[in-house]
């Protein structure tokens, strides 16, 4: 007999599943690479096209929404034709949007090349890696640490590629930058091939068949919209608009207040979004590490740190009124830094998934990312304005502050849900295969199979022990002792690694089913 998982997407080979982490943490490195350094581009368009403030600053508003702003399309163009050809596409539109740039005489042609066809390319390409990555890897020990890996490249992006682009308009002029960079873009369109479909489910349902579906063929995948209907995912979503919001006033005016309100100097300045950067990076890295230990402790889940982090970005945001120099500001970068890592690595992600399921994330996380997308062109003007009326930053930075708080303060209802004690699923999930049997046969024959007579063998032991008294359930669901599952033969190593173990009692149920994620209430 043949134990099995019923989804053979999780027997991916390991080391190929690295090699996606790779390419999506590079992917992420040049798109936030190219969006993120707006503000340099936002520097090279007042030189060259001599343009007012207000106006111009619509190119850097614009390409950093629109990166989250399309997520939502990008999650059901992924499950209509899958990451690798969703991938291509959104590298081949990012590198258009740059080189039809280079041909702008206004700068209204630069908000629809730069801003919204580039930023719409590189949100694409973006969505696409959030979902293979994790899809890879799923069931896995590591899944939340894979997920922080590849999310960390987008904090290399952000303090790699600032110089760069200076460079570029140095050299070959915002032409050539522009050019320059859309070359660079194509390299999403070379990573995104290697998002290699994950084995058809067809394959190992019908194992007997002599014609398979090829793997490399993704298969599209319905839209479920459901998770609208649910409070609590709403709750999530208005988390990441609150966050997203108070977070924008940061990057927007740290610099701004760090010159003319501390006196530092320009490059000490920009240095501070270098610290941040790197902050970023290791908290993704670090946070996805810890967050796979929930296992050990519920301590560790991703609900917690996600708390727990936006409450620290709230705190620290708040000792800026301190006015405590620039060892304060570095320190405090530090700390802001590793809040950001909770809003864009894997803690969001985990959570959607322990709330609607490993195969439904696609949609939500490109709904709640929109709504950050949101958060994130508003605060910036809003805190703008606050200062031009005020001509003070601490009254943006409370604003700031009291954002962040209020956004950890209302994910306490949606970890009242994930900690419910009921939530907790106590059982054993395998999946035996079964031959594949012709239309005609009848029930009583599937059952004669060789993987329902491992069962009716186990079952009678375990009534004359006395501890089941019915065990036909269903085909193959029964009760049996966790320390039976040792005694499946030479599929036990595969049978241990590919199932839940739930502790609760020396008794655990084995069933045909996947276990179910769709008894998330609708609130």
């Amino acid at each position: 007999m043949k134990v099995m998982e019923f989804d053979d997407r999780n027997k991916i080979n390991m080391f190929y599943g690295w090699i996606v982490v790779l390419a999506a943490a590079i992917i992420r490195i040049l798109v936030y690479g190219i969006s993120y350094t707006s503000g340099v581009v936002y520097v090279v368009i007042l030189e060259n096209f001599k343009t007012g403030a207000a106006e111009t600053s619509w190119i850097s508003s614009l390409i950093t929404a629109m990166t989250f702003l399309v997520t939502p399309l990008a999650g059901v163009l992924v499950n209509r034709f899958g990451w690798r050809i969703v991938t291509f596409g959104g590298g081949i539109l990012t590198c258009a949007g740059l080189l039809l740039s280079t041909v702008s005489t206004n700068l209204a042609m630069l908000c629809l090349f730069y801003g919204i066809v580039t930023g719409a390319g590189c949100g694409v390409a973006y969505m696409s890696g959030s979902l293979a990555v994790p899809k890879y890897f799923q069931h896995k020990k590591i899944q939340n640490l894979a997920v922080g890996v590849a999310s960390a490249g987008g904090g290399v992006g952000s303090f790699l590629f600032p110089p760069i682009v200076r460079y570029l308009d140095n050299e070959y002029g915002w032409k050539g930058m522009f050019m320059i960079q859309g070359g660079i873009a194509l390299h999403i369109c070379a990573f995104g091939l290697l998002y290699r479909p994950l084995p058809n489910r067809d394959e190992n349902e019908n194992p007997t068949k002599k014609v398979r579906r090829q793997s490399s063929v993704h298969v599209p995948e319905p839209n479920d919209w459901t998770f609208l209907r649910s409070a609590v995912f709403h709750f999530v979503s208005v988390n990441n608009f609150l966050f997203s919001f108070g977070a924008s006033i940061i990057y927007g005016h740290l610099a701004a207040y760090a010159q003319f309100h501390l006196q530092i100097n320009k490059n000490d300045a920009a240095f501070l979004y270098s610290v941040i950067g790197i902050s970023i990076t290791i908290a993704k890295i670090t946070q996805g590490l810890v967050a796979d230990f929930h296992t050990v402790h519920p301590i560790f889940k991703a609900i917690n740190q996600y708390i727990l982090f936006y409450t620290i970005g709230g705190i620290a945001t708040a000792f800026l009124l301190l006015d405590a120099g620039y060892a304060g500001l570095v320190i405090y970068c530090i700390f802001f830094g590793t809040s950001m890592g909770a809003n864009g690595g894997s803690l969001i992600p985990a959570i959607l998934m322990e709330m609607f399921g490993q195969n439904k994330l696609s949609l939500p996380y490109g709904v709640v990312l929109a709504e950050m997308a949101i958060g994130q062109t508003l605060g910036a003007p809003a805190a703008g304005w606050m200062y031009e009326k005020l001509k003070n930053y601490h009254y943006p930075f409370i604003m700031a502050s009291v954002s962040m708080l209020l956004s950890a303060l209302i994910m306490i209802y949606p970890r009242r849900y994930l900690m419910r004690p009921h939530r907790e699923n106590n059982s054993i999930v395998i999946d035996i295969e079964v031959p594949a049997v012709e239309n005609d046969k009848s029930l009583e024959e599937i059952e004669a199979t060789e993987a329902t007579s491992f069962i009716d063998e186990k079952n009678t032991n375990l009534i004359q022990d006395g501890l089941i008294t019915d065990p036909y359930d269903s085909i193959v669901s029964n009760i049996l002792k966790a320390d039976d599952i040792k005694d499946v033969g030479d599929q036990g190593e595969a049978l241990a690694e590919n199932t839940y173990l739930m502790p609760d009692d020396d008794k655990n149920v084995i069933s045909n089913r996947r276990r179910s994620t769709d008894d998330f209430p609708n609130m």
